[in-house]
């Protein structure tokens, strides 16, 4: 029986070894665990968190906070129920706008990227069109050469013969 030897692969090292220790360490860096300290009239608690989990919080408190604001339209809520949900909206505002001011994280720019990246076209978009386009050029450019090509006599008399009968 003979066993096959794997061989290490020789890849430089030198060229991979930059890029990929530095996305482990971003994201060793932003997985690592932080502690919140929130204190109440119990005393103070201890929350461990990371900066990936703050971005989460932010992202959900403002959409909520949009939620709101549009429900309030929606619905036609006017007198209390419009100004509770307004206040509401107000004050998770706020609270997302601590967080992401204390983490360097902005909302706003994270949706514009976002809507620029949805707006731009795919690469990849129209794959099954170009391959149609090229399809139906090359069955042409075929065709025109078939039709450009001379032939034999004995195949022109066929064809003569074929179109009569």
């Amino acid at each position: 029986m003979n066993k096959t030897v794997k061989q290490p692969l020789n890849l430089p090292s030198g060229t991979y070894e930059p890029q990929l220790s530095a996305s482990i360490d971003l994201e060793r860096c932003l997985s690592s665990e932080v502690l919140l300290h929130v204190f109440d009239l119990s005393g103070t608690h201890e929350v461990k968190t990371c900066y990936g989990d703050i971005v989460k919080i932010v992202n959900a408190l403002r959409d909520y906070a949009m939620l709101l604001e549009t429900v309030c339209d929606e619905w036609e809520l006017a007198g209390f129920h419009r100004a509770t949900y307004e206040y509401q909206a107000e004050k998770l505002r706020q609270i997302a706008d601590k967080f992401q001011c204390g983490i360097g994280y902005d909302y706003d720019a994270a949706v514009r990227k976002c809507q620029k990246l949805r707006g731009k076209r795919s690469r990849n978009a129209d794959v099954g069109e170009d391959a149609m386009v090229l399809a139906v050029k090359r069955g042409f450019e075929q065709a025109q050469a078939k039709a450009n090509a001379p032939s034999s006599p004995s195949q022109n008399d066929d064809k003569e013969v074929n179109r009569y009968e």
